[in-house]
């Protein structure tokens, strides 16, 4: 029996001072949009590779944010980033990620070698 094993990215973003939601109704309008668009598990699931979103954290002040996603590959989420509007107004940065504690035991099977 294949076990279907989770593959974490996390996307990094960030816009200007000007380009915020919070301070440009056209960029606010991208935004509900892209809630909206996102919120479609389905077609993100089908289109995109996405398993689940785990989680999206914004720093209103920073104007920086970071999604924690399920998902086959960083292309795919490259694509839902760009169809969703997200890159209308966002720099954005995919990077694969690994939990802590696969960290810590690949470093103590370091340790035995």
């Amino acid at each position: 029996m294949k076990r279907n094993r989770m593959v974490l990215f996390g996307i990094f973003g960030a816009h200007t001072v000007e380009l915020c939601p919070l301070n440009n109704k056209t960029s606010a309008k991208i935004m509900v949009q892209m809630a909206d668009k996102s919120a479609d598990a389905t077609n993100n699931r089908s289109n995109y590779g996405i398993n689940r979103i785990i989680g999206r954290y914004h720093s209103a002040l920073e104007h920086t944010f970071v999604w924690i996603v399920d998902a086959e590959s960083a292309h795919r989420l490259e694509k839902f980033l760009i169809d969703i509007g997200s890159a209308k107004f966002n720099s954005s940065k995919i990077v694969p990620l690994i939990n802590f504690e696969e960290v810590v035991r690949k470093g103590a099977d370091e340790l035995q070698n």
